[in-house]
């Protein structure tokens, strides 16, 4: 995880102020039109050439609006955002993660008037519950932004291995383990699943999904650190038992995905980006998607929102209002979504189950599947949103590796799990000032 947002802004970075004080908004192109940029981080050629596609068509219906896109590489986005914050000269519209958006609208940038309107207009019973909770504004019903796509974490698992073997879908906590048991051959290389075990993002984001299926939470009543609960202690004690059928040493996203598509491991936690990587290896058809649930289910995952800032003028909201709303019409949203089909999954139910999003190639290798995919985005949730309440204190948290470090000293240096999440519990009292 990155820093958290408002520590950018603080630091401020002088060098990217006057860049972007050369290539700010303008309200007018100087022919009368009106000249918006919008911000996104699809930097790959055909992406960037899909996305003018797009702009040609929408500025051929609105012959009064100039649209610039200005693609900027994920790892920049923080910082030319807080370089643009900082110089007062933001993008009339742009796309945001969960934790730019949190930023953005605690820096006053967003409001939540005109994205709830929006949301309102397209159908807010059409878009998945777990969207609309990560764009959602602390403490009120508005939303920082409109969610267009998301990707989700679970599990993949070989589904005629599976079958061979008699063994259940790993969909709860039980039948995860027995199957990870099953498979589980060492001296041969094999293994029985792969989790996250490194000190690092993954193992954060693979083990809250066994903690949150427990409704273990890290932030307790009145937002108190309570990592040291007995449903944490009892998922972290599941995760360790699990981790003994991965591979030893400390496991990341590469290890897992490489594992998988060497059919070294029957199943693996990683995110939905998996889906075009297992049509070019032909293991689309014998691949199941599991979500992990004891007392509930739980699907981690990113939403990426299109927002407008309001400090842009009226005449710029208005444009951007425009074009927005052109990118979430069916046949504009799902050109856009099948850019990065199962990296990109919709966050509307219609769009999911409609025939024409799912005739992309490397989504027809999935079937119905997709569609069940994209639904994961339903119950996606996140230990920093829990119960329809954010809590901003949570990137301070992931910035440190706090949990990646309790996890690879459970896993890899054999600590107990209650001895890591009193440890662990410590750390992040400090770290939030409780």
């Amino acid at each position: 995880m990155k820093k958290s947002w408002a520590s950018f802004v603080r630091m401020g970075v002088l060098g990217f102020v006057l860049l972007l004080l050369a290539a700010c908004n303008s309200e007018s192109s100087g022919d009368g039109k009106v000249a918006i940029e919008y911000w996104h981080m699809q930097v790959e050629e055909e992406r960037v050439n899909v996305i003018e596609e797009l702009i040609a068509d929408f500025e051929e219906k609105n012959p009064d609006i100039d649209v610039k896109q200005v693609p900027i590489a994920e790892g920049d986005f923080p910082t030319k955002i807080s370089a643009s914050l900082g110089a007062g000269q933001m993008p009339a519209l742009l796309e945001v993660g969960v934790d730019q958006a949190l930023m953005l609208g605690q820096e006053n940038v967003l409001s939540t008037e005109l994205h709830t309107k929006i949301i309102k207009d397209i159908g807010k019973d059409d878009f998945y519950d777990g969207a609309l909770n990560f764009t959602r504004a602390p403490g009120e019903n508005g939303y920082y932004g409109v969610p267009m796509y998301g990707w989700v974490q679970g599990i993949w698992y070989r589904k005629d291995l599976f079958k061979e073997k008699g063994l259940e879908p790993p969909t709860n906590w039980e039948n995860i383990l027995k199957a990870a048991k099953a498979f589980h051959d060492p001296d041969n290389d094999k293994y029985g699943i792969v989790v996250g075990t490194n000190e690092d993002d993954f193992a954060e984001q693979t083990f809250s999904q066994y903690a949150i299926s427990n409704k273990a939470r890290v932030f307790g009543k009145e937002g108190k650190i309570n990592f040291n609960s007995n449903e944490m202690v009892e998922a972290l004690d599941y995760y360790k038992q699990l981790s003994q059928f991965t591979p030893p040493g400390a496991e990341s996203w590469r290890e897992a995905r490489e594992l998988y598509l060497s059919e070294r491991a029957p199943m693996v936690m990683y995110s939905s980006y998996l889906m075009s990587d297992l049509v070019s290896n032909d293991m689309a058809d014998v691949t199941g998607f599991a979500i992990p649930e004891k007392k509930q289910p739980a699907t981690f995952g990113q939403i990426t929102s299109l927002a407008i800032p309001n400090t842009v003028s009226d005449e710029e909201k208005a444009a951007s209002e425009k074009f927005l709303r052109f990118l979430m019409e069916d046949e504009n949203y799902i050109k856009y979504l099948h850019m990065s089909p199962g990296g990109a999954n919709p966050t509307l139910k219609s769009i999911a189950e409609s025939e024409k999003y799912l005739s992309n190639e490397t989504l027809k290798a999935y079937g119905e599947g997709a569609a069940d995919i994209a639904a994961g985005l339903e119950s996606l949730k996140r230990f920093g949103f829990q119960e329809n309440t954010v809590y901003p204190e949570m990137g301070d948290i992931s910035s440190k590796h706090i949990i990646g470090k309790a996890i690879f000293n459970m896993t890899v240096q054999d600590q107990s799990p209650k001895e890591v999440a009193e440890k662990a519990q410590e750390s992040m009292k400090k770290t939030v000032n409780q």
